[in-house]
């Protein structure tokens, strides 16, 4: 009996009573398995769906912009159960391309095997994956797991870790985008540790400006290598003040449209579907540089090579050009006296292979022109301005309609140049 014994026998005895107790034994044993087989499974089944939950919460709080107080109130929650006495921090794994949800959940489970699972809480965002963890597992740790993981399989990615953080620091804790805005400024395998980080997010952002005609002026004159590296300083002056990714993007495609407006081959259709074609793709700043240096080229090589209209379309460029200057310029004007023929068929003509009415185009022209004047005669008076282009004693038209095409009015280029 002290040996745990239910049955025991005793001389003479009964073998079927053996069988029965023998029986008796196994299936007793047999419940206790099983018992203790189901509570680990239930154990394992409520730690799977509380890991997911934690996952889940952290997801959330990076998935919004805006983060709601009871997602707030949840993130709190999690933090003082999983680091209740200690600083945690984060560490982003961006990969350029995008993974099945079997790799990255593969990937996620590989770091979570090598990690202790109760100090990281791992989640992902398309691309990106998401690790809360303590301090006391080292950054470097992290960054060769993750290098060995993903290495092999020839993927591209950067690794971003932040500063460590308090449980009462939530509020200070960064959107994704800001984690990871650092990358746009580096290659593809770059690893930045929160020193780096800390740095870079020191510098406060500032409003930059851009002088748009300046880029213009030089292409026009077919001067490449200055437009570049007036558009490099531009760079280097976002780089230097931390501008965000998404600001910078701006600040492209609005020097895009611009560029694009001088080509009268390019629509309003065409320029749209380039940005979302050629600009959409790109995620990295010098991309970007290439892009802008590939298309000054372009721009240059149409500049030198133009394309061929016909001759009476050359005829009415030529005497645009010769005419710029003169209030009574309009296609009646040089039907009648330049080019002696039918208004209607010269203004079809000049649509067709032009792709502009032909009072925008003239209007664009003497506005292009006043740019150049700026620049030339950097003294020169708005009024003067007007007067020579054709738009006669009426200064505050002209300034109207140079900030509707131009974003700004031509006094404040003129004060600008002063500054320079």
């Amino acid at each position: 009996m002290r040996f745990g014994v239910k049955h025991y026998l005793l001389k003479p005895c009964n073998e079927s009573n053996i069988v029965e107790a023998l029986k008796d034994v196994v299936k007793e044993k047999q419940n206790e398995e099983e018992a203790e087989s189901y509570m680990k499974l239930m154990e394992e089944e409520v730690t799977k769906n509380t890991v997911s939950e934690k996952e889940e919460i952290l997801k959330q709080f990076f998935l919004y912009q805006q983060v709601t107080d009871d997602l707030k109130e949840k993130m709190k929650s999690l933090i003082e159960e999983v680091y209740p006495s200690e600083r945690f921090y984060f560490c982003t794994i961006y990969i350029d391309s995008l993974l099945t949800y079997d790799h990255i959940t593969d990937v996620i489970e590989s770091i979570q095997i090598q990690l202790n699972e109760s100090k990281a809480i791992i989640t992902f965002i398309e691309n990106k994956i998401i690790m809360m963890m303590s301090t006391s597992i080292p950054e470097e740790e992290v960054n060769l797991l993750i290098t060995c993981l993903l290495q092999p399989h020839e993927h591209e990615y950067s690794i971003v870790s932040t500063p460590p953080f308090a449980k009462e620091n939530i509020d200070k804790i960064p959107k994704l985008d800001e984690m990871i805005q650092q990358l746009f400024y580096q290659p593809t395998y770059t690893v930045i540790n929160h020193q780096s980080w800390l740095s870079f997010h020191e510098h406060l952002s500032a409003d930059l400006e851009i002088d748009l005609e300046k880029i213009m002026f030089y292409l026009k004159k077919q001067q490449q290598q200055q437009a570049m590296q007036y558009l490099q300083n531009f760079i280097n002056k976002l780089k230097r003040h931390r501008i965000s990714p998404k600001v910078t993007r701006v600040y492209f495609i609005q020097i895009y449209l611009l560029l694009m407006t001088r080509h009268s081959q390019y629509t309003t259709e065409n320029r749209v579907q380039a940005i979302g074609g050629e600009l959409e793709d790109l995620q990295h700043l010098t991309e970007y540089v290439e892009f802008f240096e590939n298309l000054f080229n372009r721009m240059i090589e149409q500049v030198e090579h133009p394309k061929k209209y016909s001759q009476v379309v050359k005829q009415m460029l030529q005497s645009i050009d010769e005419q710029i200057e003169n209030s009574e310029l309009s296609l009646q004007w040089l039907a009648t006296n330049c080019l002696y023929m039918n208004a209607d068929y010269l203004g079809k003509t000049f649509k067709k292979e032009i792709g502009q009415r032909f009072s925008s185009y003239v209007t664009n022209a003497r506005i292009n022109k006043a740019v150049e004047i700026i620049e030339e005669e950097q003294d020169i008076k708005v009024f003067e301005l007007a007067e020579r282009l054709g738009f006669g004693n009426n200064p505050q038209y002209f300034s109207q309609l140079f900030k509707r095409m131009k974003g700004f009015t031509p006094s404040e280029i003129i004060r600008s140049n002063e500054r320079d």
